[in-house]
């Protein structure tokens, strides 16, 4: 009789594997011949899905000007190079807002899942915009200049 060595914590199968019967079962396994529906996601579950979405959505925008991170961008901020002290300042004011409006939007449903839950492009059209706090894309091909002083 095939089925499942299942271990358990509080209810919820957290690992299984098939096993051809109860005789193949470890001490802390329980045999099941099928498995439970999991339980619906949680808002810990939502936020854990969300928030690695945001933060690559913030690395790519940094990479749309050759930066190899958000990390390398903002590490521009005192940068003798105008257009990369810029580009920092925007980044770090765009990472800010963009934290800080998840925050305050999570919180928004004490704990409770939405109806709805969005896409993540219907995610990012809510949320503060690079270009909202002075992120250009530049052009690739143009020669940067060095601020003078």
């Amino acid at each position: 009789m095939n089925g499942y060595a299942c271990i358990e914590s509080n209810g919820i199968v957290v690992s299984y594997r098939m096993v051809d019967d109860e005789a193949q079962l470890e001490p802390n396994e329980v045999f099941r011949q099928t498995l439970p529906e999991p339980p619906p996601p949680s808002f810990a579950d939502y936020v854990a899905r969300y928030t690695p979405l945001l933060q690559d959505w913030l690395e790519s925008v940094a990479r749309s000007n050759a930066y190899d991170s958000v990390l390398s961008c903002v590490s521009y901020k005192d940068s003798g190079v105008a257009q990369f002290a810029g580009d920092a300042v925007a980044m770090i004011a765009w990472r800010d807002a963009l934290w800080k409006w998840a925050s305050e939007w999570q919180a928004g449903f004490n704990g409770q899942l939405p109806e709805k839950l969005p896409t993540l492009e219907e995610l990012k059209a809510m949320a503060p915009q690079p270009a909202d706090s002075g992120w250009v894309v530049h052009d690739q091909a143009k020669v940067i200049e060095a601020r003078t002083s």
